[in-house]
């Protein structure tokens, strides 16, 4: 069976609004697989939805740097040790370019 883009297959149950739904769930901090999750759908699913739907890739890259953006401000703003060292665990994961250590031993 084709579908209206031409492809065979199932057809795909994506909605532009689901971009805005991935933004939001990161910006409070999930990570894709857990927005996914929340949304019933596999993190697979959304990667081959972002290679097909360039609005989706950009909500989801958006969605990246306002994570980041939540667990910095939640980090800066703990008193206590335990939230800090959680928030920096997580933002080596979720920005490990600037947050994981370099070879000599110093965080970026």
């Amino acid at each position: 069976m084709r579908t209206k883009t031409g492809r065979r297959g199932r057809p795909t149950n994506y909605t532009p609004e689901m971009g805005h739904v991935v933004y939001r769930l990161m910006s409070e901090g999930l990570s894709l697989t857990a927005a996914a999750g929340a949304m019933g759908i596999a993190r697979a699913t959304v990667h081959n939805w972002m290679k097909r739907y360039p609005e989706l890739l950009d909500s989801v890259e958006r969605g990246q740097a306002a994570r980041v953006y939540k667990l910095e401000t939640d980090m800066l703003g703990a008193g206590e040790a335990h939230i800090v060292h959680a928030r920096r665990f997580a933002l080596v994961n979720a920005a490990p370019a600037e947050w994981r250590r370099s070879g000599s031993g110093s965080a970026a």
